[in-house]
């Protein structure tokens, strides 16, 4: 699994909800993986076949899990990736998750669980219909 730095979970969130440059910016620096999990997240369902045929699982199911599949959040707990776990409950509204975020100075991943709550509230989150179920 791979450790990301701070900036481009950040990155990851100022695009989601449509900031051209952070988009660019990822590209910039081959973080790929990001805007295609950014792409999951929005409910084009191809992109988590993407995700894990790249070796990047622990995307996957971050993605699947924000869109509402409990296997995927499952899976995130099941393999101890706890800041996607974390990070996908606080972007369902679970304060205690978002505190922990807090506590930890994980701000990115805090901003990246708002992001996605913007765009759930904005009706531009995609839905698990649109992505396939998580099974890995």
């Amino acid at each position: 699994m791979k450790i990301y730095p701070l900036e481009p979970i950040r990155k990851l969130a100022e695009s989601l909800i449509g900031n051209t440059l952070a988009f660019n910016w990822l590209a910039e620096q081959n973080y790929k993986e990001l805007i295609v999990l950014a792409s999951l997240i929005r409910g084009k369902k191809e992109d988590m076949r993407w995700l894990l045929e790249n070796n990047y699982p622990e995307l996957a199911a971050f993605g699947n899990s924000v869109l509402g599949d409990k296997k995927a959040f499952e899976w995130l707990m099941q393999n101890k990736v706890l800041i996607w776990a974390l990070t996908s409950h606080a972007a369902s509204g679970d304060k205690q998750a978002a505190q922990i975020l807090r506590d930890k100075k994980l701000d990115s991943y805090l901003i990246l669980a708002q992001a996605i709550q913007k765009l759930n509230d904005d009706g531009q989150q995609g839905d698990l219909e649109a992505a396939h179920k998580f099974q890995r």
